[in-house]
Order: structure tokens, then C-alpha cells, then sequence
């Protein structure tokens, strides 16, 4: 039997997109040369001295590629946040993610030592760049609309965390799901505690993260 002709395509249908690893792989690689380079170059000059193409060159890319990729330095600011929180550039939230799911495993006794532990390693990758941009976002709109709505993100994953300890019973009496996510977001979230503990006290990851589980537990945990 003789297989019937492939008919072609009719004008304007919708076609697959084109994936190719190869492509995708450079690309990835050039997003994170040009996050790296501004990191690098805000944090050493500040948000408003560094320019974008500052940022291409020191990237090893052309300013059109840069702008390509991340139209606004804002844009480019709130990426580079965003993937130092997360780990990479998966669109879940913490709250989402395998790791900080696993809070919830193990004695219930220890819950908040291992969201601190976890909590004091993001911040110890992210606390300079993020009071970076909370400082920028003063004089640059754009980022403080970025800034608000990491805010927000934030508040959301420590409500799912909150309703999770609530649901297993390790919040004390009194303590509604709502008034442990604002108590964990107003302790944990803090970059100028962290800072200035680290930075002026020279207090270690491990003991930043012994302060955070020992303030929560001692104000949230069922007794």
C-alpha cells in the first residue's frame, strides 16, 4: 500500500516551535554571564553608576544582545535576585521547591531549626544584593514595583509554611497562620540583621541560623 502525500501546510497554520539544546544551552550561558558581571559590578559601584553597558562588556556580549536578553537594568536587577533566591531560573517559588518542602519532614521539634538553616544559607547568598536593590528601589520606580512584588512572594511562601505547621500542630495556641507568616517573614527576612550580625558582629552562618530557630521556637512552637 502506498502511503497517501503528506499535505503541506496551509498558510497561516500554527507550526511547532523550533527547540534545539544546543541553542538553548548558549543561551542560558549568556544569561548567566551578564546576571554574574552585574552582580559583580553593582555590588562594587552601586546600582545608579553601573550602566548597562558597563554590565555587556564585562559579560563579554554586545549591548544589543544585553538588551536583548534584559531590557532594563531593573529587569536585569530583579533576575539577578530572583535566581540567587531560588538556586536557578525554574519558575517555583521557595515555597514550591523540594528543599524547603523538606522542612517539614522529620521531628516536629526541629522544624524551625531547619527552615533557619536553610534561611541562613539564602541569605548568606543573597543578603548584599538584596539591600542593594531595597536601597535602589528608593529612585528607580521600576525596581520598586519588583521589589513589591518580591515582597509579596515572599509573604505567600511563608503563609504556605505557616498553614503546613498549623496543619501538623506545631504552632502554640493563640498563634493564627497569619500571625506566624508575618513573624517569620519580619525575623527571617531581615538583610540588616543579617548584615550587621555577619558583617560588624563577625557572627557565622551557623550561628545566624541558631538565632533565627531559637526566636521562632520560642515564639511560635507548641509547647
Amino acid at each position: 500500500m502506498v502511503d497517501p502525500p503528506v499535505k503541506p501546510s496551509a498558510p497561516g497554520s500554527p507550526r511547532r516551535p523550533y527547540h534545539s539544546p544546543k541553542r538553548a544551552a548558549a543561551a542560558l550561558k549568556t544569561r548567566q554571564a551578564i546576571r554574574a558581571a552585574a552582580e559583580a559590578l553593582f555590588l562594587r559601584d552601586g546600582y545608579t553608576q553601573t550602566t548597562m553597558r558597563a554590565i555587556a562588556e564585562q559579560a563579554g556580549v554586545s549591548e544589543k544582545t544585553m538588551y536583548l536578553t534584559y531590557a532594563t537594568k531593573a529587569n536585569l536587577l530583579r533576575e539577578v535576585i530572583q535566581v540567587a533566591v531560588r538556586g536557578d531560573e525554574a519558575p517555583e517559588t521557595l515555597s514550591e521547591r523540594s528543599e524547603w518542602r523538606a522542612v517539614m519532614v522529620g521531628p516536629l521539634d526541629e522544624v524551625f531549626a531547619r527552615f533557619a538553616t536553610l534561611n541562613a544559607a539564602l541569605m548568606t547568598r543573597t543578603a548584599h544584593i538584596i539591600a542593594l536593590a531595597e536601597s535602589a528601589a528608593d529612585v528607580d520606580p521600576e525596581l520598586a514595583k519588583h521589589r513589591d512584588r518580591a515582597r509579596a512572594t515572599a509573604r505567600a511562601d511563608l503563609h504556605a509554611l505557616a498553614a503546613e505547621l498549623r496543619r501538623r500542630g506545631a504552632l502554640a495556641p493563640g498563634v493564627s497562620e497569619q500571625d506566624a507568616a508575618d513573624t517569620m517573614y519580619a525575623i527571617s527576612n531581615d538583610v540588616g540583621v543579617y548584615l550587621r550580625l555577619t558583617t560588624e558582629c563577625d557572627w557565622t552562618e551557623a550561628r545566624y541560623a541558631e538565632l533565627i530557630a531559637h526566636t521562632l521556637k520560642a515564639t511560635l512552637a507548641a509547647p
